[in-house]
């Protein structure tokens, strides 16, 4: 099993929200499963930039990374990225669910209602855990 990690779900990972511990125990009850737990690259700039932007240690950020399997997406992925159902939905939110799919996820973690929405369009199962 293969569940894609977008920004709006591995943020709760480095800033304390309502639904961060269970997020947490949720990635941890999946790791133990040996589940395959996978984001794009571009998680890292996200993170880093979430980082600088809150005045976070960076090493929080490596330790929410080395979680994850990150993906590098090739042209095709933003192609594919870009040609997605959805007059609302942005254009980084849209190479999460194109990779989501290219990596053959069979769920996406994501708090975002518009990227929720666009998973499910194509087949995506969308899990949010909330305490």
């Amino acid at each position: 099993m293969t569940v894609y990690l977008e920004t709006s779900a591995a943020a709760k990972l480095l800033v304390s929200e309502d639904e961060s511990a269970a997020l947490s125990a949720h990635l941890d009850q999946l790791a133990a499963e040996d589940v395959n737990i996978v984001s794009s690259v571009l998680l890292e700039t996200e993170l880093r930039r979430l980082a600088v932007r809150l005045d976070l240690d960076q090493s929080r950020v490596s330790d929410v990374l080395d979680r994850i399997d990150l993906y590098e997406p090739d042209r095709a992925a933003f192609v594919e990225a870009g040609l997605l159902p959805g007059k609302h939905l942005r254009s980084l939110d849209a190479l999460h669910v194109a990779i989501a799919i290219r990596v053959a996820a069979d769920e996406m973690a994501t708090y975002d209602i518009r990227q929720a929405d666009a998973a499910r369009s194509v087949g995506l199962a969308v899990i949010a855990p909330a305490d």
